[in-house]
């Protein structure tokens, strides 16, 4: 399987898509004129790509700090990288985190830090309804439940990602009561095992609710004809990171193009 970066290079062979949409609505418009930027997912370690900007994404709820690099620690580069960063998002913070910044600036001075967050905004499920005349395939409603339907509600969570007690504790924040949590490795696939699983202790406990990642459920979909499968949510959210973060990148992007 190709890095991201290289998935992005060679998406035109292989029919993938590149989305041009912008997830930020209330800065869309404004820079709508500027679409001549690509995004490279991990592409900081891809030293043969020429970076305009070079974005490093720290987890506010792991120190980093204390981490050794791979294979004995979860860092991919020493910490000595961070002096190539011209931007750093520390996120999953609810405010600034001055302890974050003073150790940043042991190894990068002059870095702009911006901090983001993720807020819950409803539960998400989507379901097959026959086959979309206009464009072929599958035609996917997308139905939305309110935050307030798992306050006080039995829920089975199932999750494979890298820090799940954030995603529990965001759960929890909605009032939601986590009876059963199902737990896998990062980037784990599904198994059939799995699902049949999942189904027997959601037959134990008919009445439970079962939420996941937007992720996870990405990975989940195929197996839809399951009958739990339309029992399964996840939980949503948007990012709320400070319009400077943008507007940087903006003012950047134009004085690249007056060159």
């Amino acid at each position: 399987m190709p890095a991201p970066e290289e998935a992005a290079i060679t998406a035109a062979d292989e029919n993938m898509e590149i989305s041009g949409k912008c997830a930020f609505e209330g800065v869309h418009d404004e820079f709508n004129k500027d679409k001549k930027i690509i995004l490279l997912d991990d592409g900081f370690t891809a030293l043969s790509i020429k970076k305009n900007i070079n974005i490093i994404i720290i987890d506010a709820t792991v120190d980093i700090f204390i981490q050794n690099v791979m294979p004995a620690g979860i860092l991919r580069e020493p910490l000595s990288a961070l002096k190539y960063a011209d931007i750093i998002v520390v996120n999953k913070s609810y405010g600034k985190r001055k302890d974050f910044e003073i150790k940043i600036r042991k190894f990068n001075e002059k870095c702009l830090i911006f901090y983001s967050g993720y807020e819950p905004v409803g539960l998400i499920k989507e379901e097959i309804s026959g086959i979309n005349v206009n464009g072929g395939g599958q035609n996917i409603v997308r139905s939305e439940l309110p935050l307030s339907s798992i306050k006080g509600k039995k829920i089975i969570s199932i999750c494979a990602i890298g820090n799940p007690d954030y995603f529990y504790d965001n759960l929890i924040s909605c009032g939601a009561c986590i009876e059963y949590k199902i737990e896998f490795r990062d980037h784990y696939i599904y198994k059939e095992t799995d699902i049949k699983t999942i189904g027997d202790m959601l037959n134990k406990n008919k009445e439970y609710m079962i939420i996941t990642t937007s992720k996870d459920y990405v990975k989940l979909k195929r197996f839809n004809k399951s009958d739990i499968f339309d029992k399964i949510y996840y939980l949503d959210f948007k990012i709320n990171v400070d319009k400077v973060f943008f507007e940087y990148i903006h003012d950047k992007y134009n004085n690249s193009e007056k060159k």
